[in-house]
This record gives structure tokens, sequence and C-alpha cells, in this order.
């Protein structure tokens, strides 16, 4: 996420304001919210803090990257598809 954050930022020419919360913090949060507000703050946990989302390999034996399947699509890039927001 920081580095997309990051590319945005030199896409704008501006710097955004972060605010940075402790790993603590966001685990009191989950803890002391109502369902279902700490399910939706459980899985940005999962997906913004530990990268759960990308933080695999995908094995031959299991399936295949998108690329190899379909050599001749041409991917968008993240830079490319936030140079349709700037």
């Amino acid at each position: 996420m920081n580095e997309i954050v990051t590319l945005w930022e030199k896409k704008i020419g501006k710097s955004l304001e972060k605010i940075y919360m402790s790993e603590e913090h966001i685990f009191k949060s989950i803890q002391e919210s109502p369902v279902p507000f700490n399910v939706l703050l459980s899985i940005n946990h999962a997906v913004f803090v530990k990268g759960d989302q990308t933080n695999f390999t995908i094995e031959h034996s299991f399936g295949f990257e998108a690329s190899e399947l379909y050599p001749d699509v041409k991917y968008t890039s993240i830079d490319e598809y936030l140079s349709h927001f700037v």
C-alpha cells in the first residue's frame, strides 16, 4: 500500500498526509469494536498491514500466474491505471 501511495504522490505532485498507527493500537481497536465493524477492521489489518493478499508464491502444482496462461493479453500496470485518475 505504501508503494501505491508513493506512486500516487509522484503522479499528483503532492505529499499526502499520513497517519501511522501501531499494530497494537489496531488490535485494540479490533477488540473494542462491535460486530460487524471488528470484522472489517480485521480484514483491513490482514490486507494492509500483513499483506496477506500478496505475500505468497504461486506453485505450478497449484496453479499458474495469469500472464503465463494468457501471454497475448496486454496487462495494465498500476502506474498506467492510476494515470487515468490524474
